[in-house]
């Protein structure tokens, strides 16, 4: 139920934002033919699933990347890093989610709107961690990623970014306490929705 409420919050979001989309575009740069450095800062809630997230709650999740648009080429390229926290299922205890990661954009704009669809790839590492019982866990691995986001221009140099993603993760062994315990690899999926901006420079 949680994660359809989480659904309908996004939706409506988006929808309030892109309504008046078209008015607020008119000053704003065209990135059909212009380059440009930018920033890209979102706020979300993402969910594990899988090995890796059976005992964990979905949780708060914030990121930020720098990008480079290029000029006359619908493509952007650029990295980032995110942070998401957790509750530990049965437990009075959270767990702490950090990520790196490069990525490109296909740019999916048409002539007739100021709107731009997009699709994200991105490859990273990821790291869970949590202490719990005094004890230390860590997982670390690679993260691939894939996104669909909407670019809603409202300014001349700022846009909102509206975006779903779905990833995975393959980790190594569990790191517990400092020591490799050989054989407990895991594995997983991310979900998350996120809104923020992409800040123009």
């Amino acid at each position: 139920m949680r994660r359809f409420a989480v659904a309908a919050l996004f939706t409506g979001m988006f929808v309030a934002i892109t309504w008046p989309a078209q008015a607020f575009a008119q000053g704003r740069f065209d990135p059909r033919r212009q380059a440009r450095f930018m920033i890209d800062a979102t706020v979300g809630y993402t969910l594990i699933t899988g090995d890796v997230g059976d005992s964990l709650d979905g949780g708060p999740a914030f990121e930020a990347a720098a990008l480079y648009q290029f000029e006359s080429v619908p493509l952007r390229v650029g990295g980032g890093a995110g942070y998401s926290r957790h509750g530990i299922q049965e437990e009075d205890a959270a767990a702490n989610r950090y990520e790196v990661f490069a990525l490109a954009d296909l740019l999916l704009f048409s002539e007739d709107t100021q709107m731009i669809p997009y699709i994200q790839g991105r490859v990273g590492w990821m790291q869970i961690s949590n202490d719990l019982d005094a004890v230390s866990t860590t997982i670390s691995g690679l993260e691939l990623a894939a996104l669909v986001g909407v670019d809603i221009p409202v300014a001349e140099s700022i846009s909102i970014d509206v975006t779903g993603q779905f990833g995975w993760f393959t980790g190594g062994d569990l790191n517990i306490d400092g020591v490799s315990v050989p054989g407990t690899s895991r594995s997983g999926s991310l979900f998350s929705l996120r809104a923020g901006a992409f800040f123009f420079l």
